[in-house]
């Protein structure tokens, strides 16, 4: 008798593009990963098909939000596990899953801390102190306790969840980006083989769109009188007119739009630029960057998650000055350039190896599912919010105040 089918549901925001955004490899390493433990893998998405998402060999389904045709059709697919990419996505769909599908096991992926992200871009536009509680957080680690497991990317950000939002622990995993194949250096180009500056990061993404504008107007300028004759060439997804203005071929600061290959546009230079001043997760800029042998500088907010502070082979500011200094310095100096190229690599083999990361991520799904009664029993605060009665009030009295207006008219 044969076992029964494995089925994993992902309930996508947007189709995944791995050439276009970190969050879509993300998506992918996850993917592939259930299918490889012997899952068969769905992907459903309420957002328009592009032109540019992958390839997968998956099962593809167009699903509308707001719609009992969706309830329908996820009772009939019958999945065992359902991931919701990050927590709009649980919002809208995370009901009518519990709904058709109570027995599934299900998986938040925030690809980063999205409420975290935006307090930060928030703290930056002030001038205000970081304010982690606000409203975006408060939907988004309800939906975390909603679900029978959150996924991150960042173990900071596991620490964050832990200490200042009381998740416990065995309500999180971590799982970064997996990396299956180590480069080697000695079969890339090198230091005499490479040259200029590259910046590379979606367009869609507002911290590549503040590093792209910071870069240009306060760190480029001071970096141009540095490395005279040096250019600096940015790629992005999704580039717009805002971003293109920011180009001054005078000066050789170039914005181009996507590239169809980041590991190869990368290797042609000989230094990574990631000047991000807010932002979460972890950077697929910067992995890409070590993965094709070049040496990248970025800032505090940049390399948190990726390696620890001291890990990098200089040291991280994100003052204008600072960072166009060490990027002169590294341009320039072959030592000091082998240097951080090697702390890159050593940062892919300590923390981003398939082989460290796979197999217990795999076996955290087996364990909770072979226990999800248990496991959703000590869960008191997603049981509380996946219940209604504690609004039933409010919801009562607002839907008689309509019905008295509508009366008196």
């Amino acid at each position: 008798m044969s076992a029964p089918t494995k089925r994993a549901l992902l309930i996508a925001k947007h189709w995944p593009e791995p050439t276009s955004t970190a969050a879509g490899r993300r998506t992918l390493d996850i993917l592939d990963l259930l299918a490889e433990a012997g899952y068969q893998v769905e992907i459903a998405s309420p957002a328009q098909p592009t032109p540019f998402q992958a390839k997968t060999g998956y099962g593809e389904h167009p699903v509308a939000v707001n719609d009992a045709s969706f309830d329908r059709w996820v009772r009939a697919l019958n999945p065992t596990l359902v991931i919701y990419d990050r927590f709009m996505m649980e919002e809208q769909f995370g009901w009518r899953v519990r709904e058709q599908c109570p027995q599934a096991l299900t998986l938040l992926d925030t690809s980063d801390f999205h409420s975290l992200r935006e307090a930060r871009h928030q703290a930056l536009k002030s001038g205000e102190p970081l304010n982690l509680f606000h409203p975006i957080a408060e939907r988004e680690v309800a939906a975390m306790a909603r679900c029978d497991l959150a996924v991150m990317i960042s173990q900071v950000e596991v620490e964050l969840l832990k200490q200042h939002f009381c998740l416990p622990d065995w309500q999180l995993h971590y799982l970064p980006f997996l990396v299956r194949e180590l480069p080697d250096p000695a079969t890339l180009p090198g230091f005499d083989e490479r040259e200029h500056l590259v910046m590379i990061g979606g367009f869609k993404h507002a911290p590549n769109r503040d590093a792209t504008t910071w870069f240009a107007r306060e760190v480029w300028p001071q970096l141009h009188s540095l490395l005279p004759g040096v250019e600096c060439h940015v790629y992005g997804a999704y580039s717009d007119h805002a971003m293109h203005r920011l180009s001054d071929p005078a000066t050789g600061l170039r914005v181009h739009g996507r590239t169809e290959d980041a590991l190869a546009t990368l290797a042609r230079y000989r230094l990574n630029l990631a000047p991000l001043r807010f932002g979460a997760g972890q950077k697929g800029k910067i992995l890409d960057g070590w993965l094709s042998g070049t040496p990248t500088l970025t800032t505090p907010i940049g390399a948190e998650s990726m390696a620890p502070q001291d890990a990098w082979g200089y040291a991280l500011s994100d003052a204008p000055d600072r960072f166009a200094a060490t990027t002169a310095q590294l341009y320039q100096n072959k030592t000091d350039w082998l240097a951080v190229r090697d702390a890159g690599t050593r940062a892919l083999e300590s923390g981003f190896r398939y082989s460290d990361h796979a197999a217990a991520f795999i076996q955290r799904l087996e364990t909770i599912a072979a226990n999800l009664d248990a496991h959703r029993n000590r869960n008191i605060w997603g049981r509380i919010l996946r219940r209604t009665e504690h609004r039933a009030e409010e919801f009562m009295s607002r839907w008689i105040e309509e019905k008295n207006k509508r009366a008196d008219t």
